[in-house]
C-alpha cells in the first residue's frame, strides 16, 4: 500500500528547513527527508522548490482564509480590527518562515509568484481603506502606505519575538494598536 502524504505535514516540514537553513541553503534531499518521502517522490507532487513554497505559502493563506475578515460594514475601527487579528494569527504560526522567505524573494525571481496572493490580500485591505477614505472616515493617503502602517508593527513585533529578544516584547493590544492607527487618520471634524 503506497505512502499517503499529507499536505499539510509537507508543507510544516518544509517551513522548518527553510526557518533553519534558509532559501539557498534547503535542499532537495532536506526538504524531502524533512517531509518523510524521496526526493523524486515530493518532486513528482509538488514540483520545484519554488513551486513548493508556493504552494506552501498558498495552503497559509487557505488555512488562514485570510480574505473572508477583509469586508466593508461600515464600522472601520471594527473592521480593521477583524484583519489586525487575523494578521496577528498568521505573525505568530507563520512569522518566522515568511521573515526568512521575504527578504530572500530579491534574489530569487522563482520566487515572486508565491507573493502574488499576499500583495493580492494587501490590496484588498486597501481598497477596504480607499472607501473610507472616499466617504471621508478616513483622511486620504496612498492606501497600502495606509495598510503598512497599519500592519507594519505587528511585522516587525512577530520578526523581534524570533530573536533572543523576545523578552522585550510586549503583547500587542489590538485594540489599542487599531485605536492608534485611527486617531491619526481620522477625518477631524
Amino acid at each position: 500500500m503506497p505512502k499517503i502524504i499529507r499536505d499539510e505535514d509537507v508543507f510544516r516540514a518544509v517551513m522548518q528547513v527553510i526557518i533553519a537553513r534558509g532559501y539557498d541553503g534547503a535542499t532537495t534531499r532536506q526538504l524531502a527527508a524533512a517531509a518523510g518521502v524521496s526526493e523524486v517522490t515530493l518532486f513528482r507532487k509538488y514540483g520545484s522548490k519554488a513551486q513548493l513554497v508556493q504552494l506552501a505559502l498558498r495552503d497559509i493563506a487557505d488555512r488562514l482564509q485570510f480574505e473572508e475578515v477583509i469586508r466593508y460594514t461600515g464600522d472601520v475601527f471594527a473592521d480593521l480590527l477583524h484583519i489586525v487579528a487575523r494578521y496577528t494569527r498568521l505573525t505568530e504560526q507563520y512569522g518566522e518562515f515568511l521573515a526568512v522567505l521575504i527578504p530572500e524573494i530579491r534574489r530569487h525571481p522563482e520566487l515572486v509568484e508565491a507573493l502574488e496572493r499576499p500583495m493580492n490580500v494587501m490590496q484588498h485591505i486597501g481598497r477596504l481603506l480607499l472607501r473610507y477614505q472616499e466617504e471621508g472616515v478616513l483622511e486620504p493617503e496612498p492606501p497600502l502606505q495606509a495598510v503598512a502602517a497599519l500592519l507594519g508593527p505587528l511585522v516587525y513585533f512577530a520578526m523581534v519575538r524570533g530573536t533572543i529578544h523576545a523578552g522585550q516584547v510586549p503583547p500587542i493590544d489590538l485594540e489599542q494598536h487599531v485605536s492608534r492607527f485611527l486617531d491619526g487618520r481620522r477625518v477631524r471634524g
